[in-house]
């Protein structure tokens, strides 16, 4: 897949950099994208899973379909909405990207419905706010309700990003 002005970030400290620099002093909410049962596209609903009752943030398991949220994003009115999904970059196993979603090619593949660029432009008619898509980059996508190891170490690491920004903002 490829990115027009695509940033790689293979570090998570960076991602944590940027993530606390754009987050600060805004009102933001998480979204959990993909299908648990395919093993490493279900990274953001598993973010979700270990965040919630952790945070004081919105959070959201979309599964496979983020754009029945999207009235939900609208409504909140928050600053920034960050999308977490299985992205296919050609990177290493669990490496995680940090990927403005205007930025993502219309011809972009997805296992999801609509697009999140469609979604995100539809949105934008409503919604004045920024949305970002942390993608990380999957090992495996069978049919499997467990997370490889590559992937699972950084969905934990990205948890512990997120309660640590969380606790910065309260």
């Amino acid at each position: 897949m490829k990115f027009i002005r695509q940033v790689g970030l293979k570090m998570l400290e960076e991602v944590s950099g940027l993530l606390k620099k754009r987050l600060k002093g805004k009102r933001f909410g998480l979204i959990g994208v993909g299908n648990s049962f395919r093993m490493d596209d279900g990274a953001g609903p598993r973010l979700i899973e270990l965040l919630a009752g952790k945070v004081s943030f919105p959070l959201v398991d979309a599964s496979e379909v983020p754009e029945n949220y999207s009235s939900w994003i609208i409504k909140k009115a928050l600053d920034v909405v960050i999308f977490v999904d299985a992205v296919g970059f050609d990177g290493e196993p669990g490496e995680v990207r940090f990927i403005p979603i205007d930025d993502l090619m219309v011809s972009a593949s997805s296992t999801h419905r609509l697009s999140l660029h469609f979604m995100i432009k539809y949105m934008k008619q409503q919604w004045s706010g920024e949305a970002i898509l942390i993608g990380i980059q999957p090992a495996r996508t069978d049919l499997e309700n467990e997370l490889s190891p590559a992937v699972g170490e950084s969905v934990k690491r990205l948890a512990k990003i997120f309660i640590e920004i969380d606790s910065r903002v309260q």
